[in-house]
């Protein structure tokens, strides 16, 4: 009895000395927020922590992580501050909502016994400035008391959870039954919940049922469900809890989401449960208590459709893992219904509109249609050849391509993308006049049709100032070469007169190609980029050759 008076006595006194620590700081420096970390086993845990008034001591010691909801490395931010000290921002580490005219100082302070490191003391004030006024003297007494009593306590309280730990069979026995009921508990009414989603015909009485449900069943003080577009970043309420513990309609809020860590830690962890302890709670941006908080995020694959958010408002139960265990079931059923409940709504809406698109406008469709295809026709007819060479051009192309690849597909043949230019196009033309250059354009896709029309099927488009697109429907790398080389040649060799040509002072080519494969993912768009690319590498390297991929 005297060994386990002793242990209880130690227990205490960390407890304690937590307790009159923060209480000293509080009155004597002002501080609103406080949290302890202590190294244990080179993994740095939460042993403590108070939220304005609120105290709240963790004799096991949690993860870190359970004090913001997110992960902080506490030794990076105080090696950052080392000799600024502190540092402002628009939120405590555990806050959600940024309130008007309120900036909060943060400051991490390293705590040890002359070089060993026991762990670090975050501290926040408010303030309604940027200036900082927290320094390293005022916290001198806090460092002498650290130094003296921090690490006999530490090791006192480690002992005294080693002894208990060492007698804790018959407990451990007891807790065991106790979490397995309690789980049974939870599974059963997680059954009679989910068979009450099967009345639910909307998503806004799915919602209210799952509220009502789970803060009863669940023993969850509040909860509340809402919903979100990731690619809009806004958020709506549904139906949740207010402060008396009443289910309340939330639909009527709808707000850009909270850019905050938590949110995005709650986002990044798929599956995971996000707890905070001691933290800030509450209704719409108004604070109504301090308590834990968990967070849920819902997932229909990738798209997150949503999140489930309790706390412990009103009788400041604790979170155990039965309980954490059947909020995570609780959400998933959630999040399926509400997938199966829209896909039906979708599909209930998108069937009545076709019926009555059917019913009343068939007629008047058809004929619309018709005049829309033969407007549309008429239109892409217009604007398929180039005014001053009558070649194909660009317009030409990208409706060619479709067919092309359709018919690569089918084949399963790749297609050939080549890109040519007449060097020196700009200064032949400048030179020679327009006409002569309208009439070497015709000349050239006379010998590219040639070399390549009678030979692979494909589609020749003439772009603009000396530039020609080519497609071949061919799979034989050896022969397409030998087009490619043949076309620069017999444009070489037909010596027409180019002065502006200082290499040859002839007409030549510069020709890049590329083979592709065709599926239904290729991009139209830029199935020439890459020849383009070679094609320009082959002007640089000195024009009349080809750049083959």
């Amino acid at each position: 009895m005297r060994v386990i008076g002793i242990a209880e006595d130690v227990c205490s006194a960390l407890d304690k000395w937590c307790e009159d620590i923060f209480s000293r700081l509080v009155s004597r420096n002002g501080i609103r927020n406080i949290a302890l970390f202590i190294w244990v086993d080179d993994e740095l845990r939460l042993a403590a922590s108070q939220t304005q008034d609120v105290f709240n001591f963790y004799p096991a010691f949690k993860p870190s992580e359970e004090y913001s909801g997110y992960y902080i490395d506490w030794e990076a931010l105080a090696n950052k501050y080392q000799h600024q000290f502190s540092f402002i921002s628009e939120l405590p580490f555990n806050g959600d909502w940024e309130q008007e005219n309120q900036l909060w100082e943060h400051a991490v302070i390293p705590l040890c016994k002359r070089e060993e490191k026991l762990g670090y003391l975050l501290v926040e004030s408010e303030t309604t400035t940027r200036d900082c006024s927290l320094s390293p003297e005022d916290f001198s007494w806090l460092q002498a008391n650290t130094h003296t009593h921090l690490k006999c306590k530490v090791l006192a309280h480690r002992l005294n959870q080693q002894n208990v730990t060492n007698r804790k069979s018959e407990l451990d026995l007891a807790l065991d039954n106790h979490t397995l009921s309690s789980q049974l508990t939870y599974l059963k009414n997680l059954h009679e919940i989910s068979l009450r989603f099967t009345k639910a015909t909307t998503i806004h009485s799915l919602c209210r049922i799952a509220v009502e449900l789970g803060r009863d069943k669940l023993q969850v003080d509040r909860m509340g469900i809402f919903l979100c577009d990731m690619e809009t970043h806004k958020m709506w309420g549904t139906w949740g809890t207010d402060p008396q513990g009443n289910v309340v309609d939330r639909s009527k809020f709808c707000q850009e989401m909270p850019k905050t860590m938590f949110m995005e830690e709650a986002f990044t962890k798929k599956n995971e449960l996000i707890v905070k302890e001691n933290v800030p709670l509450y209704f719409g941006k108004e604070q109504v208590g301090i308590g834990w908080n968990i967070m849920m995020a819902m997932w229909n694959g990738d798209e997150c459709i949503g999140w489930l958010a309790g706390d412990n408002l009103i009788y400041g139960t604790p979170l155990d893992e039965p309980k954490k265990e059947a909020i995570k079931l609780l959400a998933a059923s959630v999040c399926q219904k509400i997938v199966k409940v829209r896909e039906s709504e979708a599909s209930s809406i998108r069937f009545d509109e076709l019926i009555s698109i059917n019913s009343k406008r068939e007629s008047e469709l058809k004929t619309l249609k018709y005049k829309l295809f033969a407007k549309k026709r008429n239109e892409r007819w217009m604007n398929l050849c180039d005014a001053d060479t009558g070649l194909p051009n660009e317009q030409a192309l990208h409706m060619a391509l479709p067919g092309l690849f359709k018919q690569a597909r089918k084949e399963k043949q790749r297609v050939a993308a080549i890109s040519i230019d007449i060097d020196c196009f700009d200064g032949y033309r400048k030179f020679y006049g327009k006409s002569a250059a309208s009439n070497l354009v015709k000349m050239v896709a006379d010998v590219l049709e040639r070399q390549a029309g009678t030979i692979l099927p494909g589609i020749l488009s003439y772009q603009s100032s000396g530039t020609f697109s080519l497609l071949l429907l061919h799979d034989d790398d050896l022969m397409l070469r030998e087009v490619a080389e043949n076309m620069v040649h017999a444009v070489y060799h037909l010596n027409i007169p180019n002065k502006n040509s200082s290499g040859y002072q002839r007409v030549t080519l510069s020709l890049g190609m590329t083979l592709t494969s065709i599926s239904l993912f290729t991009q139209k768009l830029k199935i020439m980029k890459r020849a383009e690319k070679l094609k320009t590498t082959a002007v640089k390297l000195g024009q009349n050759r080809v750049c083959l991929d």
